[in-house]
């Protein structure tokens, strides 16, 4: 989808598929794919947990759930090789998918609504507490790995709506890849699946007749008062991420591994979860001044502290570059310097920044 950016996040090559691929399941390479463009603190694949001693269920297949935002997924895959009939394929896909699938989309959010919390363990082995009542954004998701056999009548279906759980997506598995290279960062891809409940709500089965490609170059073009078409594929086409002016994957990877001192494994959360929710325009700002302080390090010059601040998310970054003068009292100078841009807030746009970090 759009032209490739090429940086650490979106190398991966092979496709997602089920023949003449042994090393991974269906699912691990939806987990794998999800902790590649999302985080690892962020992607959860081992969802059981106990509601009673004497039972265990399991949450979804795959969530992503990134502070008061949840993605949860459940993968069908036909394992079916060999012959087989497109009428076969549509069974397949009315029991599996429409049937079973979206029973257990509904089963997610009964679990989400009925315990105070589920503790769940992350793709960097840490638990934590979903706490449904806290949730305010939980997109239902339906990706599958269907046969090449299966109609278009079937494979054209974009959503699946519920009396209780509202709409449910309908998402191919390459098109899911798709638009994971194409939304490379978590308030992206949740944009764009409120856009595309916005665009079902709106014209109903007219998704259906357009491929999920055009339907990202809608979300892109940002027009969901017109009728879904092909036209908005041009629009894809034309994205250029320039990845490399924004994307801070990884810093967000190494962020644990060069943490000075000693806390909770999990106390630097509540840190790459701000910069997760930033948006690509907020992410060059972030970058420019992260790259800026580390030339000062580097080069041991002192330079007052750089300030950037998202209205959107309500919160505020201070980058403090130490000299090697003041090194052993980094932390002090860390909590004068977000005290006085606090008292002292930088603006962005025509507004100010009210909780930093």
């Amino acid at each position: 989808m759009g032209r490739s950016p090429v940086h650490a996040r979106t190398r991966v090559n092979r496709s997602i598929t089920s023949y003449g691929y042994k090393e991974m399941s269906f699912e691990d390479q939806i987990a794998e794919l999800n902790e590649h463009f999302f985080f690892r603190e962020f992607t959860y694949s081992k969802n059981t947990f106990r509601p009673t001693p004497a039972d265990e269920v399991e949450l979804a297949d795959n969530i992503l759930w990134l502070d008061d935002v949840i993605v949860a997924f459940q993968l069908k895959e036909r394992k079916k090789l060999g012959a087989t009939t497109a009428e076969e394929e549509c069974k397949w896909f009315e029991r599996k998918v429409l049937s079973v699938g979206t029973k257990q989309i509904r089963d997610t959010l009964t679990y989400l609504h009925s315990h105070p919390f589920i503790e769940l363990e992350n793709h960097r082995c840490h638990k934590s507490q979903i706490v449904g009542s806290q949730i305010k954004t939980i997109h239902k998701v339906i990706c599958y790995l269907a046969n090449d056999s299966l109609p278009v009548i079937c494979s054209a279906k974009k959503f699946h709506r519920s009396k209780t759980a509202g709409i449910i997506h309908l998402i191919q598995a390459k098109d899911y890849l798709g638009i994971a290279r194409t939304l490379l960062t978590p308030p992206e891809l949740s944009e764009y699946l409120s856009f595309r409940e916005e665009l079902i709500e709106k014209w109903n089965t007219s998704v259906d007749a357009v491929p999920e490609p055009a339907l990202v170059g809608q979300y892109i073009c940002g027009d969901a008062d017109t009728k879904p078409s092909v036209r908005f594929l041009e629009y894809l086409a034309a994205l250029d991420h320039r990845a490399d002016d924004w994307d801070i994957s990884g810093i967000i990877n190494n962020f644990p591994d060069r943490i000075t001192t000693e806390n909770k494994p999990t106390d630097y959360y509540s840190i790459v979860s701000e910069i997760a929710k930033l948006k690509r325009n907020e992410l060059r700002e972030f970058k420019k001044r992260f790259q800026l302080s580390m030339d000062k390090c580097r080069n041991d010059v002192y330079a007052q502290p750089y300030r950037f601040a998202s209205l959107r998310t309500d919160c505020g970054f201070v980058f403090v570059p130490l000299v090697k003068e003041f090194l052993h009292r980094r932390q002090q100078g860390l909590q004068n310097s977000t005290y006085a841009c606090k008292y002292c807030p930088a603006s962005v746009g025509n507004g100010l920044s009210s909780r930093l970090i």
